[in-house]
């Protein structure tokens, strides 16, 4: 009898029971599991509800959209994977320990609809603000005195996506024949995808005229020569940073030689599960409660003003023991998607539990709206 291929590899790490899952609610949801840096297993239950920002009631609070938007089952990018922006990061983290505020598909729009150099944006929900600038397209060029920055065009809106913030990539020769390693391969490690990074070996290869420069700025700090000049600058934007991007890096540990030999498949025990927060570390915040304020300056067509407030009825979850006990767990609220071309804000709610509590039954609930 032909019994088939062995196991190629053996793999170490246990599963816990699944328990079963029920879910009491219309909304995405995911049951899995992961194992934290002591290699312990946990359940992790997700669920994400979306809201139509076109349609807010009387206290300014979103309703739930007609089509739930389901759950992202793997990274999703404006184009090329890892080349281009992060649109959306998998829903399938197993835990954050703050809630990203996140912006996806936003473009920065001047007051009144008038062409503008230079104009200020921002966010605020809850305490948490944050304010930004945008520029219309300028061009760096090289001169007698070396490489300078063109004063802004007007433009009317601008795209908030990392390739036109400072940053940037460095490949020569530019066009690689298979197996071939580039002589040249750098990088600005908090921005690959940027612009306004320069390369001196790449520039006396390349030899270009002229670059594209930064777009989105600090507020009250624009991008000018003398930043061009140190080659220092923050990188400003709204949307999620690539999941290899510093400082986000650094919080995946060290897999090194000692990984390999003594940790492997387990997490190295310098893992920060403050990874898997992919905002900004200025858009990170404690887990909203709701019914917080929300504010978007400029980010509308038109470049006014808009207000809501968060919806404030999160599902949670019951945990059914197997020793009998039923305990309700909250859902914390972790991610904020506030998508601009759709307009509509995704809330992912995200629950987790020792696997060695052993759970029975894992529910996912929400009570009943007041009439």
């Amino acid at each position: 009898m032909r019994r088939g291929p062995e196991p190629v590899l053996e793999s170490p790490v246990q599963s816990a029971p699944v328990p079963e899952v029920r879910n009491h609610t219309p909304y995405p949801s995911q049951y899995y599991q992961m194992i934290n840096a002591n290699d312990e297993v946990f359940h992790v239950m997700v669920s994400r509800l979306t809201y139509d920002l076109q349609r807010l009631n009387a206290q300014g609070v979103p309703q739930l959209a007609t089509q739930q938007t389901p759950l992202v089952d793997t990274d999703q990018f404006y184009y090329q994977a890892n080349t281009s922006g992060t649109l959306q990061e998998s829903d399938y983290a197993p835990f954050k320990p703050q809630c990203d505020i996140l912006f996806a598909n936003a473009r920065a729009y001047a007051p009144n609809g008038e062409p503008a150099q230079r104009w200020p944006v921002g966010a605020r929900v809850g305490k948490w603000s944050k304010m930004l600038a945008v520029c219309g397209p300028r061009t760096i060029r090289q001169g007698v005195l070396g490489w300078s920055i063109d004063e802004p065009d007007k433009a009317t809106e601008v795209p908030l996506r990392y390739e036109l913030a400072f940053g940037g990539s460095a490949q020569w020769p530019e066009d690689l024949q298979e197996d071939q390693e580039p002589d040249i391969l750098s990088r600005y490690d908090a921005n690959p995808i940027g612009s306004g990074w320069l390369d001196k070996a790449w520039l006396a290869k390349r030899q270009p005229s002229a670059l594209r420069g930064p777009q989105i700025e600090l507020f009250g700090k624009p991008f000018d020569n003398e930043a061009l000049r140190k080659q220092r600058y923050p990188v400003v934007g709204l949307g999620a940073i690539g999941r290899w991007w510093q400082p986000r890096l650094d919080l995946a540990g060290s897999y090194d030689d000692a990984w390999t030999e003594n940790r492997w498949p387990f997490l190295p025990k310098d893992f920060d599960f403050a990874y898997w927060n992919c905002a900004p570390e200025d858009q990170q915040i404690p887990f909203p409660q709701g019914g917080e304020d929300i504010l978007l300056v400029g980010l509308m067509p038109g470049g006014g003003q808009f207000h809501a407030r968060l919806p404030s009825n999160p599902p949670y979850s019951r945990v059914r023991l197997q020793a009998g006990p039923i305990v309700q767990r909250s859902m914390w609220l972790d991610t904020l998607t506030f998508d601009m071309k759709a307009m509509t804000l995704s809330c992912t709610h995200r629950m987790t539990v020792a696997a060695v509590t052993g759970v029975r039954v894992l529910e996912i609930c929400q009570k009943m709206q007041e009439a």
